[in-house]
């Protein structure tokens, strides 16, 4: 859910506190957006996404057999 604050409306620590809580929230002064506040992704969160990424990609790859490799390292070496 996005939130949308005017700047003299704003009081930081309540505004942090909401977005800890995982709110986005806009800042708008004189109707027009201005900034965007939202929760940072912690580098571990950021790895085990990439890391479900390449595995979800793998599932969609056809399965390969040690004679294929084998072959292709022959190959590569011609």
């Amino acid at each position: 859910m996005t939130i949308t604050v005017s700047i003299d409306e704003a009081s930081l620590p309540e505004l942090l506190a909401m977005v800890e809580a995982g709110e986005e929230i806009v800042i708008v002064r004189d109707g027009m957006p201005v900034a965007k506040m939202a929760a940072v992704v912690a580098d571990d969160e950021k790895r085990r996404q990439a890391i479900e990424a390449v595995r979800a990609f793998r599932k969609t790859m056809p399965a390969i057999t040690q004679e294929e490799i084998a072959e292709w390292k022959t190959i590569g070496r011609r």
